[in-house]
């Protein structure tokens, strides 16, 4: 026996959201006649619509969904296409009804030319965790996650709608209904402004009217260049250069010209309609991107080369942003301070909150959101506060959904985006700048934002001061010398709370002087004061006032947003924002963290994770741990000590902060896997440990994984504690390495999960045998030319996932013994994967039991084991009048383990009573059919070439009876199943008769009989002529001819009603 204890362990554009709608929609029509772009929809319900130039349809049915029925109609202009089964969800609001409006689908865009189709799912206000897993178990893709709209932004390719249909929505299609966790499903649209629309939105005519246009003001753009050539640009450009290494300023993009077009664009291609918000002011553009992907290296030497020369800088890219400086928010505050240059930059599309992105988050860069035409904030818009410190980000919002501007090449293009919204305020800034020459970047900062439109209540995070009003800051003669106010956290309790106070000051740029009136709102009465409440500010002079903060007061713990508002004669307003973190009950948590050397460590990373709100909060690598400050609640605790080649995973299931906490991660408690095997040989394969919260919000969770067990350890951290939504999972898998150090062709392997519910593991020790382990004597024959295959195995908790386990290369053809535990139930799935052929068997094994399995066995032929059990129709079968398909395997093995080929067409043909009803390349096919009861014969067929040598043509035909079905049916198919016994090349003798059993499988569900006839002929010269075999008791006695070469095999059965079914399978195997 062999103990095993010991071996080692092994910046994107801000506009990644934006999107430039097809010039192919079109245009709503008002008129009574139905419109809609002609084109392919694939509906969110995974049925495809297909409608001609003439308006006529054709509906294809998504996979298993063969018995759907469909509402169309035409309705005031749209023309809509509405499954069945969607219907109540529509009555019930529940469903947006443009998701069926082929109108307004393809005004979007949104055919199938477009690969995604873009949904908002709505969820119970905070609680996204639901809808994130039912959109990801129906293979979608979440884009963001956007709790304002308590929504997830939710992308489905056309391929997998079908599944998230079925994973959306629950029951019959007559009382359909939305899965628990989700309140409704949109349709993520668009709504169109343009420059001739923003531009006004702004004020920004009114500033021209005053005679301010920008004029004499240089701005910088740092993008993907800019086609320089436009006539928008005519006279506008100072200089153009490139910072990417390629020589060339111009712009392969887009984005670059159209951030330039909306700040200084004249308009000329447009007859003066698209014009920008500073059209006298000059360009000096930095390409910093050649794609959409931008170098941190590249952007900092065109902002080192163009704040010495611009007073604006607009950057329309950005990263995400840490706690720390990064290098882009270091350059941005330097060369503010040195140059006195604003930089204007896109708060980013991510849409959650305290998704600011960098450097937008640097201190003295203006953060900028985005809006639409209604001012509302666009769902994609970054929101605040900054990371790491809660500062106020971002700080302003402009317009920048689908904005209209320059396009290279001369034309115009939409765009949506904070990329969209920053150039209004970059221009914005020019325009303030010429009228006054002498101001700062942070005076132009704060001027922009003391004069915006504010948003109301609670929006500081999401719009900042509000949306930019530049005819309103060039008109007022009074602005703040602060842009906002940060007053520092007031630690709970607040009993003892000292009052903090900051000062706003005044500057009046005109002749007389300005009475203000102050005020503060909305918070709790005594919380913020001003003094004076009212202030006169002189001509041309200054003046201040003081606010004072004092959170003694009786009032609910919470941040409070507000503004100190001075308002004077004239629609005067300067409204300087702030924000107040009133701290809720919350409590000092000490972490300390110990190396395996017993020393204080250093290398470590710890994270609590709040089971209620999903808000985490980590300590990272100070010596010895640190102190966390987190709110009273329940906590996911765990961290990673690493020392050396070791590294260790300490649990606390829940920590219960109740008050002040002081915990110990030391890494000397933790404990290795160890493992008492037979095989003297054994090494691990891997090991992989981890830590799960099932805590229905943002399910957090942890995994170490390493090649050998010294080097990973791990440990429950304090005593036990009730802990239902936690389970840890280990996963080890074992073999022999060669002489090369690889485990390939390992006659053995070890593949051990173990799940353990509500509590940590602390190492594992185990003595293994085959008396408390499964035994599985395994063979891999060989089909192909191909010499490799992988095995692997991976397990599945009852109720849950597993650990992954073992992958090993094998060459064919292999014998080997696999090892299993069975604790818990486990299941265990094994996957062979022989060139493009992949094959998968799911298990549950008995302890000390040995079981025979033998994979790649010929012949590979089709099957109707193992039907969809997510469809009512299985493979094949009918819903009403249409008989529809659904990928029945054509290459299953002789166990009859399912197996196809998505990478090779297949064609399928319907006949009924001796007349072709239609054809189909490819697996899935709905076909209509009268309601009459007919003969039918279903016919399907595929080949494949090398390297694959055997079944390289695969056919069969089912004959059967059918008509009307009032609900879906599987149809009744049988297959049969031959299983020769053949050597491990699947090879028989020459010159030799060799019995062929035959074994029939029934369509489970279906009216399938039992069989009356079986005929087996056999062919040695790939099909070209045939010879009847004996068949006796369901044997066929195959004579070989004495030359090597293949048989080929043809079966045909009968049942006793009447269906029958002949399958040909070409070199079905060898001989030699």
């Amino acid at each position: 026996m062999t103990a095993l204890a010991a071996a080692g362990l092994t910046v994107s554009p801000a506009e990644a959201r934006e999107t430039a709608p097809s010039a192919r929609g079109a245009a709503r029509s008002t008129a009574a006649t139905a419109t809609a772009a002609p084109g392919t929809y694939t509906l969110i319900t995974g049925d495809r619509v297909s409608l001609d130039a003439d308006g006529h349809l054709r509906i294809e049915r998504g996979p298993g969904r063969a018995g759907q029925r469909f509402v169309s109609s035409r309705e005031d202009g749209h023309r809509y296409v509405v499954p069945v089964d969607a219907l109540p969800l529509l009555r019930a609001g529940r469903l947006d009804r443009r998701l069926f409006d082929l109108t307004v689908l393809g005004e979007f865009g949104y055919d199938d030319r477009t690969a995604e189709l873009p949904l908002l799912v709505a969820y119970p206000e905070n609680s996204p965790a639901s809808a994130r897993a039912a959109v990801t178990d129906g293979a979608a893709r979440v884009r963001a996650d956007l709790p304002a709209a308590d929504a997830l932004a939710v992308r489905a390719g056309v391929a997998d709608r079908v599944a998230l249909w079925s994973s959306l929505t629950r029951g019959a299609s007559s009382s359909r209904t939305l899965a628990a966790g989700i309140t409704r499903v949109w349709l993520d649209g668009k709504r169109r402004v343009t420059l001739d629309r923003s531009v006004p939105q702004i004020g920004a005519p009114a500033a021209w009217q005053a005679g301010f246009d920008g004029t004499g003001v240089t701005v910088g753009v740092l993008d993907t260049g800019i086609d320089a050539t436009h006539p928008d640009f005519a006279g506008r450009l100072a200089a153009v250069r490139d910072f990417t290494g390629g020589g060339d300023p111009s712009d392969a993009v887009g984005h670059g010209t159209h951030v330039a077009s909306t700040i200084v664009g004249s308009g000329a291609a447009s007859g003066g309609r698209y014009r920008g918000v500073a059209p006298g002011a000059t360009l000096v553009v930095g390409k910093v991107c050649a794609t959409n992907d931008c170098q941190d290296s590249d952007i900092i030497a065109g902002m080192q080369w163009a704040a010495p020369q611009a007073r604006v800088v607009n950057v329309s890219l950005g990263g995400t942003d840490t706690p720390d400086l990064d290098p882009l928010e270091t350059a941005v505050q330097d060369l503010s301070e040195r140059y006195g240059t604003l930089f204007v930059v896109a708060a980013g599309n991510e849409g959650k909150p305290k998704s600011v992105m960098s450097p937008a988050s640097a201190d003295d860069a203006l953060a900028v959101a985005a809006v639409d035409a209604d001012d509302q904030r666009a769902y994609f818009s970054a929101r605040g506060p900054r990371v790491g410190d809660n500062h106020i980000k971002p700080e302003i919002s402009a317009p920048g959904v689908d904005i209209v501007a320059a396009a290279p090449g001369g034309g115009y293009v939409p765009m949506s985006g904070t990329s969209m919204a920053t150039p209004h305020v970059a221009g914005s800034a020019a325009i303030l700048a010429g009228q006054h020459p002498d101001w700062s970047g942070a005076q132009l900062k704060a001027a922009l934002m003391d004069s915006a439109r504010p948003a109301g209540d609670d929006s500081l995070y999401e719009q900042g001061a509000g949306r930019l009003d530049i005819g309103r800051a060039v008109a007022q003669p009074v602005a703040a010398d602060v842009a906002a106010i940060d007053f520092p956290v007031q630690r709970w309790p607040h009993a003892d709370d000292t009052p903090v106070s900051r000062v706003v000051g005044y500057r009046n740029t005109g002749t007389t002087p300005v009475t203000l009136t102050l005020a503060v709102a909305p918070v709790p009465a005594g919380m913020v004061t001003v003094s004076p409440t009212t202030l006169v500010v002189p001509a041309g002079g200054r003046a201040e006032a003081t606010v004072t903060v004092d959170t003694r007061v009786d009032a609910p713990d919470g941040v409070y947003q507000g503004a100190v508002t001075a308002t004077g004669a004239g629609d005067l307003r300067v409204r300087t924002p702030f924000a107040l973190n009133r701290e809720i009950e919350s409590y000092d948590v000490r972490l300390d963290h110990t190396g395996r050397d017993g020393r204080p460590a250093t290398d470590y990373r710890s994270v609590a994770a709040n089971l209620a709100t999903g808000e985490f909060t980590t300590l990272d690598g100070q010596p010895g741990g640190g102190t966390l400050r987190l709110p009273r609640g329940r906590y996911a605790l765990y961290g990673t000590i690493h020392d050396g080649t070791a590294s260790t995973l300490l649990v606390q299931p829940v920590l219960d902060v109740r008050g002040p906490v002081t915990e110990a991660l030391d890494a000397r408690t933790a404990r290795p896997v160890s493992l008492t095997v037979p095989q003297r040989d054994a090494a691990p394969l891997g090991i992989n440990v981890s830590a799960n919260w099932n805590d229905g919000l943002r399910y957090p969770g942890v995994q170490l994984d390493g090649p050998s067990f010294a080097d990973v350890l791990f440990g429950r951290v304090g005593p036990a504690v009730p802990a239902p939504e936690f389970s840890a999972t280990l996963g080890v898998g074992l073999a022999r390495p060669g002489r090369d150090g690889t485990f390939r062709n390992s006659p053995y392997t070890y593949d051990l999960a173990y799940v353990r519910q509500g509590d940590m593991f602390t190492g594992l020790t185990r003595k293994l045998s085959a008396k408390n382990l499964a035994t599985v004597t395994a063979t891999y024959r060989k089909q192909s030319t191909a010499a490799s295959a992988v095995r692997s195995h991976r397990a599945a908790a009852p109720g849950g996932p597993g650990p992954i386990g073992s992958q090993t290369p094998i060459d064919l053809p292999f014998k080997g013994t696999e090892y299993y535990n069975t604790d818990g139930g486990i299941e265990w799935t094994s996957t062979f994967v022989e060139g493009d052929n992949l094959t998968t068997q799911e298990s549950t094994f008995q302890a000390g039991k040995t079981y025979s399995r033998t994979w790649n066995a010929t012949p590979f032929g089709p099957t109707v084991l193992a039907a969809p059990t997510w469809s009512p129709l299985g493979y094949a079968g009918r819903d009403g009048d249409t008989i529809s398909v659904a990928a029945p395997p054509l290459f299953a093995d002789a166990a009859g383990r399912p197996g196809n080929r998505d990478d090779l067409p297949v064609k399928l043909r319907l006949s009924r009573d001796g007349r072709e009803v239609a054809t189909a390349d490819g697996p899935y096919a709905d076909f209509a059919v009268p309601a009459g009861r007919a003969t039918y014969r279903l016919e399907a067929t595929v080949t494949r070439g090398a390297p694959d040598t055997l079944s390289t043509s695969v056919s069969v035909a089912w004959t059967f009876t059918s008509a009307h079905t009032s609900k879906p049916e599987p149809l009744p198919l049988t297959t049969a199943r031959a299983t020769p016994v053949l050597d491990d090349t699947n090879t028989a003798r020459v010159g030799r008769t060799l019995p062929v059993p035959v074994s029939l499988d029934r369509q489970a569900g279906s009216a399938a009989a039992p069989n009356r006839t079986l005929h087996v002929a056999a062919s040695f010269d790939d099909g070209r002529t045939w010879v009847a075999v004996p068949v006796v008791r369901g044997v066929a006695h195959v004579t070989h001819p004495r030359r090597p070469g293949f048989v080929s095999l043809r079966l045909t059965a009968t049942d006793t009603a009447g269906a029958a079914v002949t399958q040909t399978i070409q070199r079905a195997y060898r001989i030699a």
